[in-house]
């Protein structure tokens, strides 16, 4: 008889026999799958990425992009893919990311590509079928925090306003005693048995303390960054999971019962990577959540990885509630992602139901310049003085949106546990808690969205829910004012620029859908000898996905109304078609008022066109004094951040239009002025000589109100985006004056390269000039306003001439030009101090009614031969930029458009959904699929192997059965402890997997196998669970 250690030996003869042949299934060129992903993974972002190094010292000869897939596989697979399609990562590496979510399919890796050998690699990725996208990946410390002090509406600091005791800090702190909880009717719901129990809720924030004592349900905590902890180190994120489900007596949450699951994304330093969010959102998807919070936001709503995955994620039914920013009373200040279609984007309120003022305002910039922006947010609840649990076990109380974010998000949990799971989907909850919702009286539709959240009406709807189709708005009464600002403010007139609204359509009927047979009914009001008074034209979205889509509307005066006065009332009616046919009506009444054209000497054309804004492109703030803010991301909008201009324009009498086109679609004989405010844009030779004729010739008048652009300032500015690993270099500066003195040009103007700081009092209103520039070159016979200013370039003080006006002659078709050299006093957003109006009165003046106001501009001050200064000199475009990529005018087939006035509304998106929608819901392998195209190269190996092997197992089993022994002594498993040191980053996983049962294809025997992928990690995630 054998003896246990000759069996022993025989065994594993037979199992290395095994291992040798089944090892083949895995090669690829003579390389195994693991050597291939250890030989191309890199680890560990250095301390320098994370911003622990001054930006100078950063080596940035590498870029770092994100690989998007059109499949979920391992990352090992999508690695010796890459190998298949780019080469041997010599010019490439895998960046390692030892999560959670690496132990499932992923339709994403991370690369760092060598920046002077990777051309050819990235070319190659991005042309192949099986890659969806290639982006830079993005450090995401811009999307902030949104949590302020109440005297710091533009901060991003937990604080705890309680402990403030002066003015009015001391009623805000006995208003934050209140249970906002009871405040809204929660403690109703509860003794209705609705307590969240069952609803899965995920908080995407800081993390929450271990066996916190406010809690009850934290059934995980997840760790996605690149710290060793899951613990809250700055307070934020146990707040706001607190504010949804605290059992706390004191600041109780509003579902004390739901299921929490903290996914900690951002580290100490409040510092996370796209990166980081896609593995968390897989994660979130994997596991079933029904509720994702996001109390944070960012500018960037071109970091399409980001974007399309929130799209993903309401795909997949998770209703996603996201703050909308703090940097009000700024507007076209919206946050990314509450500013998506999908998500229920959340605005901020007090106690006594009045805007608060952090709270970030409307439009929606995605869609200029052709466009119109959208209505957001889509609600606003109470975001001010609220209290929530502190990591130590008490309460404190904070404000921001970062605090309605996760007010609404418990209120959803609580509708959750309320509406029949059937109809529960994103678009479902958005209606529920819009339609229920009350307007506040003192703000517009883009303060407010659709006003105040009402929870216990809401609740109502939830339990009498009949899904189908809706509008936001769901009424278009532009009558109805201050509400429906900017659109009440002025009425609809034959021959002027269309009125541009993009509206929402929900469609909970299905997660995909389509748009069919929009038309605009009239009632007997709209008809003047049976001819309709106003028309319209539509454009929307191709598929309505995820769950929603947009329906803009372009409006005007027929013909027929040009001398009519009076309300116009209709309907537009549409309907949605939903992908398995169900199809729902929408109705959407509307009054609008007519009124007659306006003279030629009130009409304003505002040019949009001409404006371009970050993102994408790195165009610089306006207002160099300005430190917190280095980008120009408003819009440049007269609705947006000039939109104090254009309420004074309104209340002077003038009628202010907007074009998103080029010039060559005006009619000039229209207008009394074209207005062109900040232009970053180049312009067509056709532009330049129309506008030249138009105001030589028929009789339009031009103010231009610029920037500074200074090539060594603009080099000052340069910085290392943490997001792509390059210097980011300036586009233009404050305004391109190389491009604007093109246009300027054929009237022998110029501006100059000098930067200008200055005081000036003008019509007895002072006002400050920063950051402007002078004028260089103005002709004989203007005159030119001139002021004692400090250059910051030189540092020089002297007079300089920074306004003037010029007449290019005395007939009925000679226009007028008027320049001025600083644009921030007009700009609400960048403004220190009083607003320019005096200044804008003089010029709309000499402008549109041909009047001189001789005490700004006397004649002594007639320029008696053409001038040119003798300081500074003409601005220079900046070398290495790459201006072309963000131009609409510069750049190979990019031509005049001149589209008739009815013309369609391109895509009211600057992002729409793909048409191939359904790759991005994910359909989820086996981990153990194989390559993408030699997965049957190993056939053979592999299939001899587990010959081998089961003969093997065989003749083993009938050794045993005849010479009994302990299993676990031939594996060396008898007395072994199981060694768990040195997995930094590798945590122990529930032993069962809480997913969906679709998903449980890759769980064995209600465990998931764990794999490492060795050495450090460049992003961990460590994981606990109740």
């Amino acid at each position: 008889m054998w003896m246990p250690s000759q069996r022993l030996y025989i065994f594993r003869t037979f199992l290395l026999l095994f291992c040798a042949f089944g090892r083949q299934a895995l090669e690829v060129n003579g390389d195994t799958r693991d050597g291939i992903f250890r030989r191309c993974t890199i680890h560990a972002r250095s301390e320098a990425e994370n911003g622990n190094t001054p930006t100078d010292e950063l080596n940035v000869s590498s870029e770092d992009y994100i690989v998007q897939f059109t499949s979920y596989k391992n990352i090992s697979d999508h690695v010796a893919f890459l190998i298949q399609i780019a080469g041997e990562c010599d010019k490439w590496s895998n960046l390692a990311r030892s999560t959670l979510a690496t132990r499932f399919p992923t339709d994403f890796v991370v690369i760092r590509v060598n920046r002077e050998l990777g051309d050819s690699t990235l070319k190659s990725i991005q042309e192949n079928d099986g890659v969806r996208s290639l982006l830079k990946e993005r450090q995401i410390d811009s999307r902030k925090i949104f949590s302020v002090e109440d005297d710091d509406p533009g901060g991003s600091a937990s604080v705890d306003v309680g402990e403030e005791v002066q003015g009015h800090q001391r009623q805000i702190f006995a208003k934050g005693l209140i249970s906002i909880t009871k405040y809204t009717g929660a403690d109703v719901l509860w003794k209705r048995g609705h307590t969240g129990a069952g609803v899965k809720v995920a908080v995407f924030d800081t993390g929450i303390r271990k066996k916190h004592s406010s809690f009850r349900n934290v059934r995980e905590r997840t760790d996605w960054t690149d710290e060793d902890t899951l613990d809250d180190h700055i307070g934020h994120g146990t707040f706001v999971a607190g504010l949804i489900a605290s059992t706390h007596s004191q600041c109780a949450g509003f579902a004390p019962d739901a299921d929490i699951y903290a996914f900690r994304v951002f580290n100490r330093k409040q510092v996370s990577f796209t990166s980081w969010f896609l593995d968390a959102f897989n994660y979130a998807m994997q596991i079933g959540i029904d509720v994702l919070n996001l109390s944070i936001g960012g500018p960037d709503f071109l970091d399409r990885p980001f974007v399309e995955k929130v799209w993903e994620m309401s795909a997949n039914g998770i209703i996603v509630v996201s703050a909308i920013g703090n940097d009000g009373p700024r507007y076209g200040t919206l946050n990314n992602p509450a500013d998506q279609l999908d998500v229920i984007g959340v605005g901020g309120i007090t106690y006594d139901d009045a805007l608060a003022t952090f709270s970030s305002r409307g439009m929606t910039t995605w869609e200029l310049p052709r466009g119109y922006g959208r209505v957001k947010p889509d609600i606003v609840s109470y975001g001010k003085g609220i209290r929530g649990p502190t990591t130590g076990g008490g309460c404190r109380s904070l404000s921001g949106t970062s605090v309605a974010s996760p007010v609404v998000a418990g209120m959803v949990t609580l509708l959750a546990d309320i509406a029949q799971k059937d109809n529960l989907n994103p678009a479902m909850m958005k209606q529920i808690l819009v339609y229920s919702a009350s307007p506040i009286s003192t703000s517009h539709i883009f303060e407010q969205g659709m006003g105040k959240v009402d929870l216990l009406k809401a609740a109502e709807m939830a339990k009498n829910y009949i899904p189908r189709a809706s509008a936001i708005p769901s009424q278009l009464d532009l009558t109805k004012c201050p509400y429906m600002w900017p659109y009440c403010t002025q009425p609809v007139y034959y021959s002027g620029q269309p009125l541009k609204i993009n509206i929402t359509v929900l469609n909970p009927l299905s997660v995909s859908g389509t748009i069919k047979d929009p038309s605009l009914v009239l009632n007997t009001d709209g008809f003047a000898e049976d001819k309709p008074l106003i028309a319209v034209e539509f454009s929307y979205s191709d598929v309505l996905w995820p769950w929603s889509g947009y329906l803009a509307i372009a409006l005007r005066a027929t013909k027929a109304g040009r001398s009519m006065s009076g309300v116009v009332s209709g309907r537009i009616n549409f309907d949605v078609i939903s992908d398995h046919g169900e199809r729902s009506t929408v109705s959407i009444p509307l009054r609008v008022e007519l009124a007659p054209p306006p003279p030629r000497e009130k009409r304003l054309l505002w040019d949009q066109f001409h404006s371009l804004r970050y993102p994408s492109g790195y165009f610089p703030r306006d207002n160099l004094a300005i430190k917190s803010d280095i980008l120009d991301w408003n819009g440049d909008h007269i609705h947006t951040n000039f939109n104090g201009m254009y309420n004074y324009l309104r209340e002077k009498g003038y009628f202010v239009e907007t074009v998103g086109t080029d010039w060559t679609c005006v009619d000039s004989t229209l207008y009394g002025a074209l207005i062109l405010v900040d232009p970053e844009e180049a312009y067509f030779d056709e532009e330049i000589s129309k506008l030249a004729n138009d105001v030589y010739n028929r009789g339009l008048s031009i103010i231009v109100v610029s920037e500074w652009h200074n090539v060594p300032t603009m080099k000052k500015l340069k910085f290392l985006d943490q997001n792509t690993q390059s210097w980011w270099l300036p586009q233009t500066g404050g305004s391109n004056l190389p491009q604007l003195n093109r246009l300027l040009k054929p009237f022998h103007m110029a501006f100059s390269d000098r930067i200008l700081d200055a005081d000036l009092s003008i019509r007895g209103q002072s006002f400050k000039y920063e950051s402007g520039s002078s004028i260089y070159q103005f002709p004989r016979g203007g005159r030119l306003y001139s002021v004692l200013a400090k250059d910051t370039v030189s540092g020089y003080r002297r007079y300089f001439p920074v306004m003037g006006i010029y007449s290019t002659g005395s007939q009925p078709g000679n226009g007028r030009v008027a320049l001025f050299g600083d644009s921030n006093c007009l700009d609400g957003n960048h403004r220190r101090g009083s607003p320019c109006h005096g200044m804008l009165d003089a010029l709309l003046e000499f402008a549109c009614e041909n009047k001189t106001d001789q005490t700004v501009f006397p004649s002594s001050l007639k320029l008696k031969a053409a001038f040119q200064s003798d300081f500074g000199g003409l601005p220079v475009p900046m070398d290495g930029v790459h201006f072309a990529r963000y131009s609409n005018v510069m750049g190979e087939g990019k031509q005049p458009e001149c589209l008739s006035r009815m013309s369609s509304i391109p895509n009211a998106t600057d992002i729409t959904p793909p048409l191939n929608h359904s790759d991005f819901q994910p359909h989820l392998p086996s981990p153990e699929g194989g390559f993408y195209s030699n997965a049957n190269e190993g056939l053979p190996y592999f299939a001899l192997g587990l010959f081998v092997g089961a003969c093997a197992l065989g003749a083993y089993v009938r050794y045993c059965r005849a010479f009994p022994s302990s299993p676990r002594e031939l594996f060396g498993l008898a007395t072994r402890p199981v060694d768990t040191s040195g997995r930094t980053g590798i945590s122990e996983v529930p032993s069962k997997f809480h997913g969906h049962s679709d998903h449980v294809k890759w769980v064995r025997g209600g465990k998931l196998h764990k794999r490492t992928n060795g050495g450090s990690a460049s992003s961990q995630v460590v994981h606990d669970t109740a």
